[in-house]
Parts: C-alpha cells; structure tokens; sequence
C-alpha cells in the first residue's frame, strides 16, 4: 500500500505539469452537447396561420382552444398562431416561414349545431415525418378539447397511465450519454497522457527494472485516471444542469458508481494501448474517434431498454452499454434503476475481466523493454 501511494504521488505530479489534458474529455463532448441542442433543444412549438370563415362563433372558440392545450413537455401551447391575413398565411406557408395553415370553413357553426360539421382544412407541413407525425397528434388533442368545450362528447374516451412522472424530450437523454462519454474519454486521455510522459521520461524503463511487482505503480495510474474521469464526467454533468436543468441530487453517489464503472473498462484499454502508440497525439485521436464511435452505438442517441433489438451486435460487449440508462433515471428522475443490482453486477464483471488482462498485458510488456 505505501508503494501505491507513492507511485501516486508521482503519477499525480506529472499530471499537474500538464492539467490541461482534463479538458479532453470536455471540448469534444462540448461541440456535440452544441450540435445536438441546437438540433433538438429549441423551440417545440409550431407556428401556424388560423383563417377563419365561420359565420357564427364556434370558430372562435376553436380559435380559444389553441392557446389552452398545452404540452405537458414544455409548458408551452402545441401550436403558435400567428397573426396573419389569409393572403400572408398563404405567401408564408408557401416560403416555409410558417408550419401549417388551418381552414375553417364558413358555415362551421351551423353544421355543429346540425351534428354535420364540415371538415377542417388542415395544410401542414411534411417536411420530414417525425414533424408530420406531432401534427397529426397535437391536432388530434385541440380538437378533444374543442369538443369538450362547445358541450359534446368527443367520439372516444380514453384513459393512459404513464411509467414515468413526466414527459422527456430528446435533446435531456442525449445528453446524459454525452455525460457518460466524457467521463470516458477524460479518463482514457489522462491515461495516454501519463503513459507518454513516462515514456519519454524513461520512468517506465525505470520501472521494467524493479524486481518489485508492478500492480501498485500500474493501480495508481488507474486510480488516477478514474478520478479524472469523475471530475471530467460530474463537470460536464454540471454543464448539462445549467443548460436544462437535471441533477441527480440524493442519487448522486450512485451516479458517481456508474459513471465510474462506465469509464474504468475503457480506462484498462487505455492502458495497453498506451504503450503501443509512440505519439500522445496518436492516443488522443483514437480515444476521441472511439468514444465517438461507442456513443453512437451503444445508447448515446436513444434508450437502450426500448431499442434492444436495434443495437449494433457489438454494443453489447461495450459496458457503457449497461450504464446509460440507469445514468438516464438517477439524472433525469432521480429515481433508482430497476434493474441496479443486475446492471452493477455486469458493470463490475466488465471492471474486472478489463483490469485482469490489461494489467497483465501491460505487466508482461513493460518487463519485456530491459530484455
């Protein structure tokens, strides 16, 4: 154990000659956290042009109906109508400044009252289907609510239950995947960093001829890392609660166990391939390249648990593959994962299958540079 500390005091002296290397695991994830808020954190409203020709009232309150149903995602009404004459609601439709045109027909309130109502021009934009797929949704729940309103009964009742307390969006699951991958990435490029200083130190010569094992000085590399893999990973988490909002509070140890566990597989790797490549800058390019790679694959873009079937084969030995989503129910709903005890389970499976090769790998290779 003294050996260990003392090997750690060294690891950690090098890396405060060069701390900036902690920023890898931020400015990568940073530019994607940008992209993939400006693609799905923006405004989820639609705005249309309402052109009403009812001669009595009930367009009106269909008008009303507008502003009052509202998305219990972002607090906000599905549709802002816009104030337009028919010929600008035309002219605005047709230059996509606008997302959907509705027209109600002049003798509207008549064929209510008579139980023949006309139909409602709908013109919406398709531009691509998850948009046209929210219009037919959204349109559905204004016009539930407008028969409620004029005192008839909608042509269904419906009763839903939820799983979770409230709706998510995208752009909040995304992101707690980008959590996890700077987590992983800042711990793989300290790892790299503290490898290429030692080599052109000639500290891992040094170390090849101690007739003392090599697990404490290698531990204390590890240890190293993993802790900057936690700080890299809970400062971007910091990120992601000023710009949206989620913290884990009470879950945040638990939080720290996963991310942890997420990261110090791929931390293993790093160390093997440290040695292999002679250039710092060749490590921090693959690290970069590869947890971009295991991102997209393994469950940064979507939930693991209801996408299974369509997960790449290889995904599933990644073990940020068991990771994501609990991260995304201890972040998102502070709530404890369901399946914590199985996911641990595997998560530190990984933990030690990783650190059992790569520490003997890496053992037998350092041993061989004083042959």
């Amino acid at each position: 154990m003294k050996r260990f500390f003392m090997h750690l005091r060294i690891e950690f002296l090098a890396w405060s000659k060069d701390p900036i290397t902690i920023l890898g695991g931020f400015i990568p994830t940073l530019v994607m956290l940008f992209a993939f808020g400006m693609l799905f954190g923006g405004d989820l409203s639609f705005k249309i042009a309402f052109i009403n020709h009812d001669s009595g009232k009930t367009g009106i309150i269909l008008r009303e109906t507008f502003t009052e149903v509202i998305s219990p995602l972002n607090r906000q009404p599905y549709y802002q109508v816009q104030q337009l004459s028919e010929e600008e609601a035309w002219q605005a439709f047709a230059q996509h400044r606008i997302d959907g045109v509705w027209v109600v027909p002049e003798d509207f309130s008549n064929s209510i009252a008579a139980g023949k109502p006309q139909p409602i021009e709908m013109h919406f934009s398709n531009y691509n289907d998850d948009r046209a797929k929210n219009h037919r949704i959204y349109s559905s729940e204004i016009l539930w609510v407008f028969y409620q309103k004029i005192g008839l009964e909608p042509p269904l009742e419906l009763s839903e239950t939820h799983t979770l307390s409230g709706l998510m969006d995208w752009f909040p699951i995304i992101a707690v995947g980008l959590i996890q991958l700077s987590a992983i990435i800042g711990g793989m490029m300290n790892m790299f960093m503290l490898t290429h200083k030692e080599k052109i130190g000639g500290i891992l010569q040094e170390v090849s001829t101690s007739p003392h094992s090599l697990l404490p000085f290698l531990m204390a590399k590890v240890f190293l890392a993993f802790i900057m893999s936690l700080i890299t990973g809970t400062g971007f988490m910091f990120i992601v609660y000023l710009w949206i909002g989620y913290w884990p509070t009470t879950q945040l140890p638990l939080t720290w166990l996963y991310l942890g566990l997420g990261a110090i597989f791929w931390i293993f790797i790093a160390l093997m391939l440290g040695l292999k490549f002679k250039a710092y800058m060749a490590g921090a390019v693959i690290t970069i390249l590869m947890g971009i790679l295991m991102f997209f694959i393994s469950g940064g873009l979507n939930m693991v648990r209801g996408f299974a079937k369509d997960m790449v084969f290889l995904a599933w030995f990644f073990p940020n593959m068991y990771a994501v989503d609990p991260l995304r129910d201890l972040i998102l709903q502070q709530s404890i994962p369901a399946d914590v005890i199985q996911s641990l389970l595997i998560l530190f499976g990984f933990m030690l299958l990783g650190g059992s090769i790569s520490l003997g790998v890496t053992s037998r290779a350092i041993r061989r540079q004083m042959m």
